[in-house]
């Protein structure tokens, strides 16, 4: 399982400076929780490789859309100690104020999401089609707004699609981005 990880932060970090070579504002992020609640005992991790195009930055507001992998699992002895989850999304930023040494921001998410499995510790997750939902308050740092620090929550449903929709909560995940251009 570590050596799974290690091999997708390589690849992160392989694959997005050649996409920023082609596209102006391309990053990556990697998320940890912090606080867990569905299931008590979850750890793991997100890894993402987002997208902002050009048309879609405003003044305070930017529009982006990032595809990630999240590896997530139980410490204590379940049979169903671990799924993979895969997820797109388009993500809200609204920048309180931006300038060269710190811009805080708000994000706000609802994304697709594949489950690799229904079943997590004890929850029945329903179908492997679920939501992914996320808020958080952050900040970027430096004049080219190259590294962030979010604090966030996120939450995982199927939205209640189908009659079992226990989720997964994680109320408290910190998420550091960078942007490669």
């Amino acid at each position: 399982m570590l050596m799974r990880s290690w091999m997708i932060a390589g690849l992160l970090c392989i694959t997005a400076p050649v996409l920023a070579s082609s596209y102006p504002h391309v990053g990556a992020s990697i998320s940890v929780p912090f606080v867990t609640k569905d299931p008590q005992y979850l750890h793991g991790y997100r890894a993402a490789l987002w997208y902002q195009p050009e048309s879609l930055i405003w003044n305070h507001f930017h529009l982006y859309f990032d595809g990630s992998f999240g590896h997530w699992w139980v410490s204590n002895n379940t049979p169903y100690q671990s799924l993979s989850i895969y997820s797109v999304s388009p993500i809200f930023r609204y920048y309180f104020t931006e300038n060269n040494a710190v811009s805080p921001f708000i994000n706000a998410s609802i994304g697709l999401a594949y489950l690799s499995r229904t079943r997590i510790d004890h929850q029945n997750l329903g179908m492997h089609f679920a939501f992914q939902d996320q808020l958080g308050l952050g900040a970027t740092f430096g004049p080219k707004h190259a590294f962030s620090v979010i604090i966030s929550t996120m939450h995982y449903s199927n939205g209640s699609l189908c009659k079992k929709n226990a989720g997964i909560t994680i109320p408290v995940m910190i998420n550091a981005e960078y942007g490669f251009a």
